[in-house]
């Protein structure tokens, strides 16, 4: 089901390494030769119904929240070598309710298992929100694997990758509330 389907009032999506013309700025001559020829230019003009963050910010009943599609990854869409990353990094804003990235910080739902296991995480990424943005929620996705929930006591990291390797079930999508009378909390768990 398209995003712009959804029964949700809001709906952010923010583009990754698959969302193929989605990036403006991507070298098509560096594209992984399987996605060679494919993709919509300008494919986020075609969402309707939803916001899209790249590289910029909404504030929803008081909650902020902020989404950037880059990462690491050669030959897709959003691709930035990390030096760039930790530049970009750097102009993440401070003190954020949900951070939305394409790409996890280092250590966080970021093994990728497929061949030789690896982490995919952003160590530039992992020293800004822990210095600096402390967001209450990092939402991310990238390293399909890596879904799950997991706390640095200051952040709790959320994947909601949907990929599907060598499985024949999707992952559920972990889905969180932001409740803004009382602290953020998921809604697995009771407020304290």
């Amino acid at each position: 089901m398209p995003a712009s389907k959804l029964p949700h009032k809001h709906k952010l999506v923010v583009a990754g390494n698959h969302d193929l013309g989605f990036d403006d700025t991507e070298n098509l001559n560096e594209r992984v030769s399987h996605y060679q020829g494919q993709g919509t230019p300008r494919g986020y003009r075609l969402l309707t119904n939803v916001t899209w963050l790249h590289d910029k910010g909404v504030e929803i009943d008081g909650v902020t929240f902020y989404g950037s599609s880059w990462h690491p990854l050669h030959g897709y869409p959003f691709y930035s070598p990390r030096p760039q990353l930790e530049k970009k990094w750097k102009k993440l804003p401070s003190n954020l309710d949900v951070l939305i990235t394409h790409t996890p910080a280092l250590g966080y739902l970021d093994t990728y298992t497929e061949w030789q296991p690896e982490r995919w995480g952003c160590r530039h990424l992992l020293r800004e929100i822990e210095a600096r943005v402390k967001p209450k929620f990092h939402v991310f996705g990238h390293v399909h694997q890596g879904y799950g929930a997991l706390s640095s006591g200051t952040t709790v990291g959320r994947s909601t990758t949907l990929g599907v390797i060598k499985s024949p079930n999707a992952h559920e999508i972990p889905l969180f509330y932001v409740n803004t009378t009382t602290p953020l909390m998921l809604k697995d768990q009771p407020a304290h």
